[in-house]
Formats: structure tokens, sequence, C-alpha cells
């Protein structure tokens, strides 16, 4: 196994000390330090526990992402610049015809999440799929057992070092069949521990006398070519090194972060037929001539769109939209919450930036932007009379084209198949917008949907069936006496004749 952790330090924070960093023979210690933290494991295919092995080896490529939704937009965020909607993401391309149903079992299993198939619950984008759970308790559910198989029950800290991961702003696994690794990657926005100011008090030790581990101190390097970041700092392998090294480092970076800000609500009231409204703290220009400006939605039950209103330029125009990319996933109209089996739908929008841009100088006021979406009918509950349906907020960025793009394998931390990069091409670079949260712990925005309660229900098909058989019981009288008075009529009719 091998071990990589970064420190990340701001540029506003002070450089690490030499109080700070301490690197003896087999332990590197760290006090008082503020930065991004990420670890990332490297393990070969034979490093790996049979039940994960039996899962992999039925793809050609594995992704599985988990973000918490939590701000950390006073950071300087490097490399570490993109970002997903909060929950957990899984894309996955099958080795050759395979259905991937380990994959499929492991989920249910472990994550307690609804899998009949891979072909019924996921999204199939050609030979991609795509299944995504809004929801951040996934990860410390799954967490627990896994540590309980993968380390056994005797060994505690092995545990603890799987639950600590459960804390991760961010957490990415990647098996690549080609190269038979999977790399797992965590990142912390701020500590774990108890540190009031979110700095970091660690020993970094190496289990065993083969694991390499190394770790880096960095900061930014200053200015550097476009499309490029770099660092300087310290770096050491620990139990190898007697001292720190000095290290300066410049690479193409796929992800950059944008000194820009973004929130977003329904408006209200939302009703049956809500609308999220996103503003954004744009600035004046893009990043690069050629840029588009877009938003990526990942939208779970019970929240749809329309395909057919989408597709409406001139009502998009008016949204602030200049035309949508992409729709993918469940987009029946007509059919109810309880009878969909995938997530939801995938939304890839251009944004109509041009004209803000022009008159950006005069006006200097935020770019608004909506998509109009819609509710399902739901499940009814013997209990209540709402549902809490949450949407989480899209991931903003410009996508640039740049001739830079094939020196990317130089980039130590670059990060691919995030959902929405796969919609441009290879010769794309991001560059995010920060979502700020003023009210909310998560970037999402909740309503509450009304659903039938089935015991309300039960009273009100009684009640229904009372009525129709009273209403039965009324004209069935009414022909019965009328019948009786006519034929009543005609017998005294007929005795008056006689």
């Amino acid at each position: 196994m091998k071990r990589r952790i970064t420190f990340l330090v701001s540029p506003q924070e002070n450089e690490a000390s030499e109080d700070a960093l301490r690197l003896a023979k087999d332990t590197f210690e760290i006090k008082g330090l503020k930065a991004i933290r990420e670890d990332r494991f490297t393990f070969t295919f034979d490093e790996l526990p049979q039940f994960v092995k039996d899962v992999v080896k039925q793809t050609q490529e594995l992704h599985v992402r988990f973000d918490n939704g939590k701000n950390y937009d006073e950071k300087w965020k490097g490399p570490f610049a993109s970002r997903l909607p909060f929950g957990v993401h899984i894309l996955a391309f099958p080795l050759r015809e395979s259905k991937m149903t380990n994959l499929c079992s492991f989920i249910l299993k472990y994550a307690d999440i609804p899998c009949s198939s891979v072909e019924t619950s996921f999204i199939s984008r050609g030979r991609l799929k795509q299944l995504y759970v809004p929801n951040v308790d996934v990860l410390p559910s799954i967490l627990k057992p896994l540590g309980n198989k993968i380390c056994g029950p005797s060994k505690k800290a092995c545990k603890d070092k799987v639950l600590a991961l459960s804390t991760a702003t961010s957490l990415d696994l990647k098996y690549d069949a080609a190269s038979q690794t999977l790399d797992v990657s965590a990142i912390w926005a701020t500590s774990d521990g108890n540190a009031k100011d979110g700095s970091w008090d660690v020993q970094i030790k190496s289990d065993t006398s083969t694991d390499k581990v190394e770790v880096g101190v960095l900061t930014s390097g200053g200015k550097a070519p476009e499309e490029e970041i770099s660092l300087r700092g310290k770096l050491a392998m620990v139990g190898q090194d007697d001292e720190l090294n000095p290290a300066i480092v410049s690479f193409p970076s796929r992800h950059h972060a944008r000194q820009s800000i973004y929130m977003a609500d329904f408006n209200r009231p939302t009703g049956l037929h809500p609308k999220l409204e996103v503003t954004l703290a744009l600035g004046g220009n893009s990043p690069a001539n050629g840029c588009t400006l877009n938003a990526y939605f990942t939208i779970p039950q019970p929240f749809f769109v329309d395909p057919y209103q989408l597709e409406d330029d001139k009502l998009m125009k008016s949204y602030g939209i200049n035309k949508i990319k992409v729709v993918e996933g469940e987009t029946d109209l007509e059919a109810p919450a309880w009878a969909m089996s995938k997530w939801g739908t995938l939304v890839l929008a251009e944004l109509d930036v041009e004209q803000y841009l022009s008159t950006w100088e005069k006006e200097r006021s935020p770019m608004e932007f909506t998509l109009p979406l819609h509710l399902r009918y739901m499940s009814t509950h013997p209990e209540k009379h709402g549902e809490t349906a949450t949407l989480p907020w899209p991931m903003v960025f410009w996508a640039c084209p740049s001739e830079q793009w094939s020196k990317m394998s130089t980039n130590p931390f670059d990060r691919r198949m995030l959902g929405y990069d796969e919609y441009f091409p290879e010769e794309t670079y991001f560059y995010h917008l920060t979502p700020k949260l003023i009210n909310s712990t998560l970037s999402r925005s909740s309503l509450e949907v009304p659903i039938l309660n089935s015991v309300d229900s039960q009273l009100i098909e009684w009640g229904t069936m009372g009525v129709i058989v009273i209403g039965f019981l009324w004209v069935f009288g009414t022909i019965v006496t009328s019948f009786f008075g006519t034929f009543g009529k005609k017998a005294e009719e007929h005795q008056k004749k006689e």
C-alpha cells in the first residue's frame, strides 16, 4: 500500500513554522496547522479484500464519490477546487458484457440502498452507469460494517482509521482495470479533531515496514502560467528521510477555483411546480475567450423536469438559460414516485451569460437563472400528511477550451469522471464557483410535499362507499316508488273504467 498525505495551507495563513513540523525516525508530527488535508491510498488488486475484488473485477472503471455538501469557501482550494452535489455518486463502466451484479448486491447490503439491478436502478449513458443518493448519512453507515469486515474484530486502530473517513468533506474511490489498482482519496476542509479553530495536531506513522507514506505541507507557489497551479513547501518520506525536503512544483490543472459564489432556493410559494432560482455573484468577465457558464443538476425523486418544456428556447431564455445540453434519466410526466425504479434525472444547462456580462459595468447586479421543476405524487403514509423533498444545489462552473490538456497526466491531484466533465471535450478546463451557505449546513434546498394520509384515505374510501351506497339506495328507492306509484295509478284508472 502507498499512502500520500498533503496539507494545503492557505496563502492567508502563516506558513508552517519549524516548531509546527517535526520529523523523527518513523514519525512526522504536526501541531496547530490550519490547512485542507488530503489522504490518498493506493492498493494493488492483490491487496484488496475478497468481497471488494468481487465487485471491481466486473468493472472496467469504477468511481464512488461522496461529498458532505458543507462550505469551505474561505479556504484556498488550489488543486482541490472541484466539488459535487452532496451525497453519494457511483459511476461505473462494466467490463465487457458484465451486468455488475456484485456492485448492486454490495450497495444493497452495505449501504441499504434499493438496487434490484444496475439496469433498473442506474441511469445509463451509453456504457456508463450512474447512481446518485442524496443522503450524507450513507457514508458513516456503510463504513462501520466495512471496517469490521476489512480489519477484523480485534484491530481497533484499523477500524478507527476506516471510520475516520466518514468525517471527510469528500471521499473518492477509483478502480481502473487497466492498472489493477484502487485509489482512495479523502479530503478534510478542517481537522476532525478537538481543535476549535480546525487546526491539525497529528502524528503520522507507517503502519508496517513495507508501507510507503509520503507527507507534504504545501502552499501557493505564487503566480503560475495560465491553466497551471504552482505549489511550494516541504516533503518527506516517513521512515526513510531524516529531514524535510524543500519542494516547488507546477503542473496543469483540469479544475480551478473561481472567486465567485452562488446561492439557490425555491421561489415561494412553491406549489406542485416549484422553480429553483440560483443567484450568482459572478463578476464582470469570464476566465478566457470561448468559455461557457454551465450548471449541472442532479435531480432526485420526487422532483422531475419536463423535457418538452426545456426544449422551449424562448421560455428558457426568459429563465436565464441559453440552452439545455443534456437531460438523462426519468422523464415520464405522468408516473407517480412509487412507479419509478431509477433515482432521478440529470440536467446540464448552458447559462445565458452574454447579456449579463455586457451590462455588468453599468448595473453591477448579481446574475440569476431559474430551472422549472415538477413534483410527482408520493406514496401514502399512516401518520404523515407531508414529506420533505430535498434538492441539492447544482454545480456551477465555467468550461473553457485549452491547448495544455495533453499535459494533464503530470497533475498528481487530477480528478476525472465527476459526471459533468464527460459531456465536454477532453481538452476542457473547469473554473468552479463556490456555493455560499447562509442559514444551512448543506448546499441544498427543501420543501414540504403534501401526501395522502393512509388512515384518512381509508375514511375517505369508506365515506365514498357510504355515499355511493346511499346514492344507490336513494336512486333505487326513487325508481321503486315511481314504479309502484305509476302502477297504482294505472290500476285505479282501470277500476274506474270498469
